[in-house]
């Protein structure tokens, strides 16, 4: 049902539903937001020209380099305090810095004139907290009166309310600033401009870009790095296998804790969804937590077997159930993650150079377990104890 929701009943402009905080925050501030909040003609014209920049193949040829030379600057940094011994990182700021310096790279480009300073640095470490905490009072504020909080001026929403305008505010003038240089960058912002995209567009679509890939990308790395330091056998299929073995290991980790663990649309005419008809303008809300976990979709549902993915593994064959389209961590259709090949590609390269490069094993002493928030995030802190890898 989750593929004929997407694919046949999401519509020619896909709606889904939006946070209560974040739509009472747009009402009073009246600041148009980026692609995650257009809708009808604007999305789908806005979203066609990034569709093309950011999704098509030969998109991942300017990708590559500024995702890797940001992944090669946070390997250093981990290296410099792994030299003298083991040493645990503070792994959830750590992984919202590097999503965020990899986003604003990827808006840079490779040859960007704009050169980083001890201030941008500091901007940028900034910048990332106040991301994590518009998702963590958004998350607060779930199920609250939003109206009600705000017309109290209760403290939750005040938090919210400063930690978006922060956030917002810091993400629109590194973009102007990169606006200004644009001629000297073939990034992201360099490509919009190319579109004939406008200034005030470009940055309500780059700020929200910027945003977006703290709790999503950061979130989901931390979960492989979880689990791949309970599972030692998986570093070493790793260690021993082609960069491409690690999509198998995101792809495992997504469909145990898939970030948006709820998909949503709202219909946009009457439909049949399985054995149901369904009213105009329903909101739907599929659980691919849930989905991903059935074990009529996936032999063994709750156990990390990321060479379930891997069509030449010969123990794929005993997992009899694989039905792939119940794990959709990107969503499918027209409104499918428009960053999923970018935090495809950070992933991927992230992964294999940090379990080739490190060591590293879980030293939580309570079980961590999932909560659902805005995303999926862990109960607890996750402690990872991180060494230099012997080399053999």
């Amino acid at each position: 049902m989750i593929r004929t929701l997407f694919l046949n009943l999401e519509g020619k402009y896909p709606a889904h539903i939006l946070p209560d905080p974040w739509i009472l925050y747009e009402k009073i501030n009246g600041s148009k937001r980026g692609l995650f909040f257009m809708s009808g003609e604007e999305w789908a014209k806005n979203r066609s020209i990034m569709n093309k920049l950011v999704l098509k193949d030969d998109s991942e040829k300017w990708l590559e380099n500024p995702i890797k030379s940001t992944i090669d600057n946070f390997l250093q940094k981990w290296k410099s305090k792994a030299i003298t011994g083991c040493f645990t990182p503070a792994l959830e700021s750590d992984l919202y810095r590097l999503s965020t310096e990899v986003i604003i790279n990827v808006l840079l480009g490779s040859n960007s004139s704009i050169k980083t300073s001890k201030h941008f640095e500091e901007l940028l470490g900034f910048f990332s907290e106040n991301v994590k905490k518009v998702f963590q009072t958004t998350t607060k504020l779930y199920g609250l009166p939003v109206s009600l909080c705000r017309y109290l001026n209760l403290k939750i929403w005040r938090d919210f309310e400063e930690s978006v305008d922060l956030s917002i505010g810091i993400a629109r003038k590194i973009v102007q600033e990169i606006l200004n240089n644009h001629h000297d960058s073939n990034g992201l912002v360099k490509r919009l401009c190319n579109e004939n995209v406008s200034e005030e567009d470009i940055k309500r679509i780059a700020a929200d870009f910027v945003m977006a890939a703290g709790d999503t990308t950061a979130y989901t790395s931390l979960w492989i790095l979880f689990l791949l330091a309970k599972n030692e056998d998986v570093r070493n299929d790793i260690r021993g296998k082609h960069k491409n073995y690690v999509k198998n290991v995101i792809k495992e980790t997504m469909r145990l804790f898939p970030v948006a663990p709820f998909l949503t649309r709202i219909l946009p005419k009457q439909s049949v969804l399985g054995s149901y008809v369904i009213n105009q303008d329903t909101p739907i809300i599929a659980s691919i937590y849930t989905s991903g976990r059935d074990e009529q979709n996936f032999s063994k549902a709750n156990m990390f077997l990321p060479y379930r993915w891997d069509r030449n593994d010969p123990r794929k064959k005993e997992l009899l159930n694989h039905v792939q389209s119940a794990s959709v961590p990107f969503a499918l259709g027209t409104r499918s993650c428009v960053g999923k090949k970018i935090a495809m590609l950070q992933m991927t390269e992230f992964i294999y150079q940090i379990v080739n490069n490190f060591d590293f094993t879980c030293s939580n002493s309570a079980d961590v377990k999932a909560i659902t928030s805005l995303v999926l995030v862990p109960d607890r802190d996750v402690k990872l104890t991180v060494s230099l890898l012997k080399k053999v």
